[in-house]
């Protein structure tokens, strides 16, 4: 709500920083979603879409996160099931020009990818909700914002009364690193009975002593999944439809939607090192001895059949060190992707039915399952965290892998997520099935002119360019198995459609120039001949999804995509124009 308190107090603000009138400001971008992009959206809106409207004066940049006065800052609010909804706090960025009329506002608030995709698809659509707002927080680096002549450009003091009021109402677009089919799925599985033979159901709805769903919505809305931090944050998950008619309005009927593929990140495995009787122990080089781990021992360690070091590497052969295996919950677009490339992936056998997951043991009527914390061979444990950066960084010094010697994570890389593993944090990578996710080989690791020992993570002082074409050379070349393709969800028409392209344009055409995290899906520059970035030249196959997706359908052009893909093959394109051209039929892979 709006309350009067939250209006008084940013007027107030405005005018102690001497902030310009924006009244009438219009909207042209409200996102929520994956954290994945909320650097690039911040950039791009400023650099590509602000000040080249309106000029260095006009422009300014807002960023916040967390708790001000006992309640989340920035969060969605989703008016259905009367009231009974928690709401979801995430990270924020505000971009707006007020040296045009009316004011251009571009803004973006970061949460769960499964949560954003049910904020946009929410009927009605979910608002963002800011309360209590303090000074900027300048969570992206200011070097990243370039006034126009080069220069810094850190976060304005405050947002003015007007900009607080324009961007308090529905999202237009979701930023999701999964297919909006996949999203779907995720729900239907987490709020389905739990089956512990498949484990097609997880059993967040089912009311036992670690799951309390909603009592007057319990189909719908269920229990709160929670993080085994002290302090940390709890997941919701809530049902939506992405098409028919909503779960909660069955009058209203779901908008037509379309998705604008951004670009692929691969997901990588890190380690702390910090012991050095354990994953910290190195070769006569003063290198890691753990470099590389493979599909079956990664999907054997996060479903909990294996958890000494001596089990991940030859290289750590008979060291019984107990290790803590950090795991993503079920409404993460990054858990969904790992899931179905590794565990589920590697032990489904059709023959034998042998079922993998890292929810093995998460069971909602066993102890120690919300918040996961389950012990493992040899004293090993598994413990769950809340998005990505409590999985990687921890809480207020707390838990993730920095935190906890002898401990395992998985996360999409970026550089903003590595940006705390520096050299003297012994954080590393290692290699999956000898492929490296980062660079072209493991052990020949410079960037911008910095070598870095063998599975240290690079480290970006941005801006920190590379060259077109270059970023990520195996996934690229299709050889790293275990990535991700972020994307915008909008409008299937109209305005919000036009804003969210022009958006995602301007985010493809700097992310090489600026921070190279992920590879552009399509060509930008050069055309038709791309003679300067390629894009990606790689997908997943795409499958039907019972009651969810229509028949699958690959395409050569993000709009002839149909179906989920996160547990799709991966093909060059090539490959399936090859085929297409040889068959008239499509790439398709059907799995479970």
């Amino acid at each position: 709500m709006r309350g009067t308190r939250l209006l008084l107090a940013a007027l107030c603000l405005a005018a102690i920083f001497g902030m310009a009138s924006t009244a009438n400001a219009q909207l042209k971008f409200l996102g929520v979603g994956s954290s994945a992009i909320f650097n690039s959206v911040g950039v791009a809106a400023f650099n590509d879409l602000c000040i080249p409207s309106g000029g260095a004066a006009g422009c300014h940049h807002y960023t916040i996160k967390g708790s001000c006065g006992g309640v989340n800052c920035a969060q969605i609010v989703d008016s259905r099931g009367s009231g009974n909804i928690a709401p979801e706090g995430g990270n924020l960025i505000v971009v707006w020009n007020d040296a045009v009329s009316p004011a251009q506002i571009w803004a973006y608030l970061s949460v769960d990818t499964v949560v954003g995709n049910r904020a946009y698809f929410a009927v009605p659509r979910t608002q963002l909700q800011l309360n209590n707002l303090t000074a900027g927080q300048n969570l992206i680096n200011a070097n990243l914002f370039d006034d126009g002549a080069g220069n810094p450009v850190s976060d304005t003091a405050a947002l003015p009364a007007a900009i607080v009021s324009a961007v308090q109402t529905a999202f237009t677009a979701a930023g999701s690193d999964i297919r909006a089919e996949d999203a779907k799925f995720a729900t239907n599985r987490a709020l389905t009975a739990y089956a512990a033979a498949t484990l097609n159901g997880l059993g967040y709805n089912q009311a036992t002593a670690n799951c309390t769903p909603n009592a007057t919505f319990p189909t719908l809305i269920g229990c709160s999944i929670l993080s085994d931090i002290a302090g940390g944050a709890q997941a919701h998950p809530v049902q939506y439809n992405i098409k028919g008619k909503d779960p909660f309005n069955t009058t209203l009927s779901v908008p037509a939607y379309t998705q604008i593929n951004i670009g692929a990140f691969p997901i990588v495995v890190y380690f702390n090192g910090t012991n050095a009787a354990g994953l910290g122990a190195l070769d006569g080089a003063s290198h890691p001895l753990f470099k590389n781990i493979n599909h079956f021992t990664l999907a054997s360690l996060v479903n909990g059949s294996i958890g000494r070091a001596g089990d991940l590497d030859v290289g750590l052969a008979g060291n019984s060190t107990a290790l803590t295996t950090w795991l993503r919950e079920p409404l993460s677009g990054t858990m969904n992707t790992f899931e179905f490339s590794v565990p589920r992936t590697i032990f489904y056998q059709t023959k034998f039915k042998t079922i993998s997951s890292q929810e093995t043991g998460v069971d909602m009527a066993n102890p120690n399952t919300n918040p996961v914390h389950l012990t493992g061979p040899g004293g090993s444990l598994r413990r769950r965290g809340i998005g990505n950066g409590e999985v990687t960084n921890g809480v207020s010094g707390v838990g993730g892998v920095l935190n906890t010697a002898d401990s395992v994570a998985y996360g999409f890389f970026s550089y903003g997520n590595v940006s705390k593993f520096t050299p003297a944090s012994k954080i590393y990578y290692a290699t999956l099935d000898g492929v490296d996710p980062v660079f072209a080989l493991y052990g020949t690791n410079v960037f911008q002119g910095v070598t870095y020992t063998p599975g240290q993570l690079p480290q970006c002082n941005a801006p920190c360019p590379v060259p077109n074409g270059t970023s990520f050379p195996n996934l690229r070349n299709g050889s790293y198995k275990v990535w991700t393709i972020v994307r915008i969800i909008t409008d299937k028409t109209g305005a919000n459609l036009t804003n969210a392209q022009a958006l995602v344009t301007a985010i493809q055409a700097d992310v090489n120039g600026k921070v190279p995290d992920f590879v552009p899906y399509v060509c930008t520059s050069g055309a038709p001949k791309c003679t300067g970035e390629p894009g990606l030249q790689v997908f997943r196959s795409h499958y039907a999804i019972p009651a969810i997706a229509a028949a699958p359908h690959n395409g050569n052009t993000p709009t002839a995509e149909a179906g989920g893909d996160i547990d799709g093959a991966a093909f060059t394109k090539q490959a399936d124009t090859d085929y297409f051209a040889d068959t008239g039929k499509e790439l398709v892979n059907y799995r479970d």
